[in-house]
């Protein structure tokens, strides 16, 4: 149970009260009978235990799972909640099915589609000997569950076969040879993670208890061992090859402890894929896997660990974490905004992606102006000011990466730069607590209290050869004079490459003329100065270069930079209303009478068109209709199981809507050819003339939604998001993040866990999707408005769903301001709950009420079950 302040619970209360009434508005709307059902489909649910309910539809075990949860982790949670609901059903393969889907929701946590559209079936076959076996047919779908619980759901299976007492699979020496080369296929095709050897593949597959199975979800094909009596298609098996190699064989230790903790036997052998590690086995290497799989058009910021590339940085600004990483907005400006809010890095190390965000408290760019002058752009107007200056990036500038990034993706740390912070904590423990004031102040300080260089005066000595670094000393002893507090070294272009390299800022005249990094250059090649004369204090000898410079100084230096990463552009930011394709306003379906664009408005003109519907019944007087409700009696009508093409009077229909409405439709309204549910319900037509009224879309739920990219944030000051301090005092923000009154919008406030910040583009699509409900609720339900937008500012306060397309649960959020951005900023609290971090990928949101109106199961495409992106639940 996680404990919270009272203005949280005020906060949450009030949440659930705005909830309450958009339900309330629902449900009377609903009641109706205008709807596919006659009920709000989205049901609430406040706990993973309620969720898992919910999704797997077996009832009762909330309680269970709730009690369990007190005592062990969700991995054992899942593991005896599948023993336990294995002995509710009397068919082995129930049994098997229902609790291994409920142990992979518990994994899931209840939220996403996995558990049932991850796994296709869980069947019960037979070995050659006679004795059966359990077969798990994964799907695609599983991907999202991610390793550990694709793995963890194999263990799953054999924990319930166990109590069901079925045997063990017996692979043939065909079938293990089937998998090696399905897995090579699917990594051509898709590039696993984590790409197996034959070996491992052949230990899992002879030694699983359980059959990894699966539907062929690829159009290849494997070219020998094919038609194996137990595998049902020559297809790759997509699923299987995720569950083995990322599932199984990635995440072999979190297997191997449950193992232990149930003491089960019969899966010794997985010791053997857990490699002994050592501590110092870790060698820091280029990787150039982020840049295998670049497509054209999409830029290169950064080779592997090479010098001018991104300057890792450690730590995390207020619109980071969960994936996301920061540059500095002039390293923005200068990459000709090829790097914007949201961008997607795919980066060298630690992971995979990060999703972007600026931090102006971090280095920017070092670069060469069109005049020769070397400069640092730290700051947005200046980027502005020299961009179309810039003849020569030297330093694409610091990256900001949490160290939560190496920890989740099991990255051992890497050397950090020197930094300020770091030298502050040597400075207080030698006894110094003062500023700094110039270069010769941080020497004086440096050796008078015996600590490194201050990293401010600090250069990329470490970048030189020593080569270069015997040059250039040579060079500024015989060529370079001391005037006014600043270096003056004749030119040579040899040098102005070394100054570069180091990244030694200077003004280009007559001269190089170094100004903040004059001193600091002399010390660190054994210079001095002696009545403003330039004199050697050391001569350069053989060793590391960093010891050798430090010897030179006469004081410790650090390397200003030790690592750099790698990275280039993934996919651009996006914001953008989540469309069909092609864009339609009405799940309503005409077949080919509306023409390419598929015009409801055009169908109308020919009268009597073809239908593809389901027929259904009325079970009290036996009338044969189309629609969810007897147009005689008013009761919920069935579905006979029956799909037929039927000539219906579109012009009828569309002159009932419009009379309906009490309005005369003269604007395009389009539908679809046909409907992809299992029982083929279309829409009411009135729906599709006020969205295509309002320019807004449906999407296959019935839903109109928009997307946007996920970044992070924690903090945010009110005057950045349109936000007047009355109106964030009247939703909970009384005080900024210090605890002081909120008096001005420029104070700085810690963000509530369920609030979210959208696009400008988003609030005037959402602000189009409002009147559309308001209408709704006037004209087609006969009830009163309910959001009464006319500016972008009264939305906020509105409830939203938000929506991960792998997940089958929404999250309520709040919406409070706006940005100028294509993403959606809101707390890591809130990305998470939809199982999502923010490493480049877009979720969608949806006004609640729309949501709670329109939403259907009914228009759902035909699957095993699964609810294909359909928000489920509330958190």
């Amino acid at each position: 149970m996680v404990e919270a302040s009272r203005e949280m619970l005020r906060y949450f209360e009030e949440l659930e009260r705005k909830a309450d009434e958009c339900y309330r508005v629902a449900e009377e709307a609903r009641r109706m009978r205008f709807d596919p059902v006659d009920y709000v489909e989205i049901p609430r649910a406040k706990d993973l235990a309620v969720r898992v309910e919910e999704l797997t539809g077996v009832k009762g075990i909330a309680d269970e799972i709730r009690e369990l949860s007190k005592e062990y982790d969700r991995g054992m949670v899942s593991l005896l909640m599948a023993k336990r609901v294995a002995q509710r059903f009397e068919r082995k393969e129930e049994a098997l099915d229902k609790a291994v889907r409920v142990g992979l929701a518990i994994l899931t946590e209840g939220i996403l589609v996995a558990p049932l559209e991850g796994i296709a079936s869980v069947r019960i076959k037979r070995n050659g000997d006679g004795s059966d076996y359990v077969s798990i047919y994964y799907a695609g779908p599983i991907r999202g569950a991610g390793g550990t619980a694709q793995a963890l759901s194999v263990l799953i299976a054999d924990v319930v076969r166990r109590e069901l007492n079925i045997g063990k699979y017996k692979p043939t020496e065909e079938e293990i040879e089937r998998y090696k080369e399905e897995i090579q296929l699917y990594d051509r095709i898709h590039h696993l993670q984590y790409r197996p050897t034959n070996e491992e593949i052949e230990l899992v597959v002879k030694n699983c208890p359980v059959c990894i199975d699966g539907e062929g979800t690829e159009t290849v094909e494997v070219s020998g061992f094919r038609n194996l009596p137990r595998v049902d298609t020559n297809k790759v098996r997509g699923g299987m090859c995720l569950v083995l190699a990322e599932g199984l064989l990635q995440k072999t230790k979190k297997v191997k402890a449950y193992v232990d903790m149930l003491r089960i036997d019969g899966w010794e052998w997985i010791n053997k894929l857990i490699p002994e590690v050592k501590e110092d086995t870790f060698k820091l290497e280029p990787s150039t896997k982020y840049i295998k799989d670049v497509l054209a058009g999409r830029p290169i910021f950064a080779y592997p660990m090479s010098p001018g590339g991104f300057r890792l940085r450690y730590g995390r600004c207020r619109a980071g974490g969960l994936a996301t990483i920061s540059v500095n907005p002039a390293t923005m400006v200068i990459l000709n905004e090829f790097i914007a809010i949201g961008t997607q890095l795919k980066i060298e190390r630690p992971g995979k992606a990060g999703g972007m965000t600026s931090c102006d408290s971090i280095e920017g760019p070092i670069v060469l102006l069109d005049n020769g002058d070397l400069v640092q752009i730290n700051d947005f107007e200046e980027a502005q000011k020299y961009k179309d200056r810039v003849v020569e990036i030297v330093d694409v500038g610091e990256i900001l990466i949490p160290y939560g990034e190496f920890l989740e993706n099991n990255h051992p740390l890497v050397p950090s730069p020197y930094v300020k912070e770091w030298w502050e904590q040597e400075a207080q423990r030698a006894g110094y607590h003062d500023e700094i004031r110039d270069a010769f102040d941080a020497f004086r300080i440096a050796e008078e209290f015996n600590i490194p260089l201050h990293p401010d005066y600090n250069l990329f000595w470490h970048d030189l050869s020593l080569e270069e670094l015997k040059s250039l000393s040579n060079y500024v002893e015989h060529n370079a004079f001391w005037k006014d507090g600043k270096l003056y070294i004749e030119k040579d272009e040899e040098i102005k490459n070394i100054l570069k390299k180091l990244g030694a800022l200077h003004r280009e005249d007559d001269y190089y003329i170094l100004d903040k990094y004059a001193y600091p250059l002399l010390r660190g090649l054994g210079l001095d100065l002696k009545e403003d004369e330039i004199v050697r204090r050391a001569s350069v000898r053989e060793g590391e270069i960093m010891d050798i410079v430090s010897t030179l100084a006469g004081v410790k230096i650090r390397a200003r930079s030790p690592l750099r990463i790698g990275a280039r552009m993934g996919r651009p930011e996006k914001a953008a209303p989540r469309k069909m394709r092609p864009p339609i306003h009405s799940l309503f379906p005409i077949g080919n009478a509306g023409g390419d664009r598929r015009l409801i408005t055009e169908a109308v003109k020919k009268g009597v068109i073809n239908m593809e519907v389901g027929i259904r019944k009325c079970p009290s007087c036996g009338e044969k209709t189309i629609l969810s409700f007897c147009p005689k009696c008013g009761v919920p009508t069935e579905f006979t199981g029956v799909v037929s093409v039927k000539k219906v009077n579109l012009v009828d229909f569309f002159q009932r809507a419009q009379e309906h409405l009490g309005i005369q439709v003269d604007w395009d309204v389009k539908g679809v050819k046909k409907m992809m549910s299992s029982e083929r319900i279309p829409e009411r037509l009135e729906k599709g003339i006020l969205r295509a009224k309002n320019g807004i879309y449906v999407f296959k739920d019935g839903t109109a939604r928009f997307d946007m990219t996920d970044i992070a944030i924690t903090h945010f000051r009110p005057g950045e998001i349109g936000l007047s301090v009355e109106k964030a005092r009247e939703l909970g923000y009384t005080k900024d993040y210090m605890g002081r009154k909120l008096e001005s919008e420029d104070q700085l406030c810690e963000l509530k866990v369920q609030d979210v910040i959208i696009p400008k583009k988003a609030a005037d699509y959402l602000m189009k999707i409002a009147n559309y409900v308001d209408e709704l609720l006037e004209k087609f339900y006969k009830m009163k408005r309910f959001y009464n937008i006319r500016k972008r500012e009264d939305l906020i306060g509105h409830l939203v769903i938000g929506l991960a397309p792998h997940t089958s649960a929404g999250i309520l959020g709040r919406i409070i301001g706006f940005s100028d951005t294509n993403v959606g900023f809101a707390h890591p609290f809130f990305h998470a709950a939809k199982r999502r971090n923010c490493d480049g990928d877009e979720d969608s949101v949806m006004l609640l009420l729309e949501g709670l109106l329109d939403f259907s199961r009914k228009f759902l495409p035909s699957t095993r079950g699964g609810l294909m992106d359909a928000p489920l639940v509330l958190t």
